[in-house]
């Protein structure tokens, strides 16, 4: 009985060690860059298109939404990153995306290119928090 409070308590102070010492640790912003668009890209692979839409801004989310929405059909291959510009001290990249698709009942597979904006925001809401696509989501061939 002792022993498995001892126990607990060992876990407890663990536990409470490393929450402590997490907090201590942030993520550069480089980093949360790299992961948003890895985030975005990714999701664009598994179709989690509202997902995708989250790292836009609020009013370009639902002509994104709408796109995708209409492409039932779409099966997305591969989404790539292409070429990559760090402006504003890492606060602001511009970005060369490339997506391999294929349309049913069509099965050649085509390339669509696009280029987008993305801006580091730093706002005391946590939603809009971190960086955005601030370019709106180019018309889908």
């Amino acid at each position: 009985m002792i022993f498995n409070v001892m126990k607990f308590f060992c876990a407890f102070a663990i536990l409470f060690s490393l929450l402590a010492c997490s907090s201590h640790l942030e993520t550069s912003v480089n980093e949360v860059a790299e992961l948003s668009r890895d985030d975005f890209m990714n999701a664009l692979r598994w179709k989690q298109y509202k997902v995708a839409a989250e790292f836009m801004l609020p009013e370009n989310r639902k002509d994104f939404l709408a796109t995708f929405n209409n492409l039932k059909d779409i099966h997305i291959t591969d989404v790539r990153l292409l070429n990559l510009q760090e402006k504003a001290e890492g606060r602001r990249f511009e970005t060369s995306i490339e997506m391999d698709y294929y349309l049913l009942p069509s099965v050649s597979v085509k390339t669509f290119s696009f280029d987008q904006d993305w801006v580091y925001f730093a706002g005391e809401d946590s939603e809009q928090k971190g960086f955005r696509i601030i370019t709106s989501f180019p018309d889908f061939p």
